[in-house]
């Protein structure tokens, strides 16, 4: 295999806390800040989609916007085609924003209710090629709405007057008209219904064989990462403790926390047939020291509480097959 397009090592993103209770929930004792992201490594290759999964707030979007530079990063080192990049200036990472972009969660707020989607796609093409005369970025925008299934006549509406799935559709025309590498893809198809869902998927996949694009797809949607994702990283409170083959960690979880969000996906469609679990996944428990998950974890219950769970953190080691599993029994 080629050498990574992108490489993470011991990422970390620490916030300082609110005041107050709620401030006072997630925080170390020892530091007294926040580590929304602890520790994170992963490589991700040319054509490669990495699915990052988890709960909401393990740390999967501010991940993202570190790898981005929205975010300056606590620790760790961020390497862009073996160059590192995590303490570029904001001026001297411009030259590569062209090759990384993130689609972002929030239609509304990605898209300048202002501007008209022709205004939008025009400034991106700009972006990209400044020299571009009128006439050929007027082609360039037709282009990119061939390469999304957008109609033309939507040129002159505002987001407001777009659908969701239109609205996400202009967003990732917007990132097309940069030419990037890699896109970070954080939660590209919520606040979407289910045949929505389905035509960005196929997009995104469509656009990656015809570009050659990388993506960091992230979601919560488990069905969807399996269906997108070459390799899966599955987070929890901040640290990877899973990574690996897509198939091979949705269909045959290693570490006890990926296999209860797995087998919360099953507990899920049983429940649209009338079913019930009372199965607790989604619990916060943070503890300072040892393993983040032994507070729920039920093979560490089972092993009678052994003290190594709650005093050493398990490194991400390897376990067969390229796949990595951060557990004192994997």
């Amino acid at each position: 295999m080629n050498p990574p397009l992108l490489q993470v090592s011991n990422l970390s993103k620490h916030f300082a806390p609110r005041r107050g209770l709620l401030g006072a929930l997630g925080r170390r004792a020892d530091t007294g800040v926040i580590p929304a992201v602890d520790g994170v490594s992963f490589d991700l290759h040319e054509n490669e989609t990495l699915g990052l999964v988890g709960e909401s707030g393990c740390g999967k979007t501010t991940t993202g916007k570190a790898i981005v530079k929205l975010l300056p990063v606590s620790g760790g080192v961020i390497r862009w085609r073996g160059q590192d990049i995590t303490g570029m200036s904001q001026t001297e990472f411009r030259p590569l924003r062209q090759d990384i972009q993130m689609i972002f969660q929030d239609l509304d707020a990605a898209l300048n209710p202002k501007m008209r989607i022709d205004g939008i796609l025009r400034e991106a093409v700009r972006l990209r090629d400044p020299e571009l005369d009128a006439a050929s970025v007027q082609r360039r925008v037709f282009e990119l709405l061939d390469h999304v299934n957008l109609k033309k006549n939507k040129l002159a509406n505002f987001a407001s007057e777009l659908s969701g799935g239109e609205k996400r559709r202009v967003g990732i025309a917007r990132v097309l008209a940069i030419r990037p590498r890699l896109i970070v893809a954080d939660e590209p198809t919520s606040a979407l219904d289910v045949s929505i869902q389905a035509q960005v998927i196929n997009l995104l996949r469509d656009l990656q064989t015809e570009f050659g694009l990388s993506f960091l797809f992230i979601s919560h949607d488990l069905e969807l990462v399996e269906l997108v994702s070459h390799r899966i990283a599955v987070m929890y409170l901040g640290r990877i403790v899973e990574l690996g083959d897509a198939t091979a960690v949705a269909r045959k979880p290693a570490h006890p926390y990926t296999q209860l969000l797995w087998s919360s996906l099953v507990d899920k469609r049983s429940n649209e047939s009338g079913a019930h679990s009372e199965r607790g996944v989604f619990d916060f428990e943070r503890p300072d020291s040892g393993c983040r998950f032994a507070p729920r974890c039920p093979v560490y219950a089972q092993r009678g509480r052994p003290p190594e769970c709650t005093t050493r953190h398990p490194a991400l080691n390897p376990i067969g097959d390229g796949r990595l599993v951060a557990c004192h029994f994997a």
